[in-house]
C-alpha cells in the first residue's frame, strides 16, 4: 500500500511540473546601445536616451518615453530590424 501511495504521489509532482508554464523570452539577441543580449526574457528595461536597438529576436520590443514603461510608446521594433529613438525604458513582448 505504501507503494502505491508513493506512486501517485509521484504522478501528482509529475503533473504539477507538466503544467507548470515556462518563463517566456525572446529567441535570438536584442543589442540595445551597443550592448548584446541573448534570449532576452519578456519584461521591461531601463535605457537611457536617445537609444539604438537592433532586434534579431522573434519578438517585437517597444520603447518607452518614460522608465519603466511609461509613457506612450516612442518606438515599436518588429523582429529583425533596427531603429534610434528617445525613450527612458524598452519592453520585449
Amino acid at each position: 500500500m505504501r507503494r502505491r501511495l508513493t506512486g501517485i504521489g509521484l504522478l501528482a509532482v509529475v503533473g504539477v511540473l507538466a503544467l507548470a508554464v515556462p518563463a517566456q523570452a525572446a529567441t535570438g539577441f536584442l543589442v540595445v546601445n551597443g550592448v548584446l543580449h541573448q534570449n532576452p526574457p519578456r519584461g521591461c528595461y531601463a535605457t537611457s536616451s536617445p537609444v539604438f536597438i537592433e532586434n534579431f529576436t522573434d519578438s517585437t520590443v517597444l520603447v518607452h518615453s518614460a522608465a519603466n514603461c511609461q509613457g506612450p510608446v516612442t518606438a515599436e521594433i518588429p523582429p529583425d530590424t533596427s531603429q534610434r529613438t528617445f525613450g527612458g525604458s524598452y519592453f520585449v513582448l
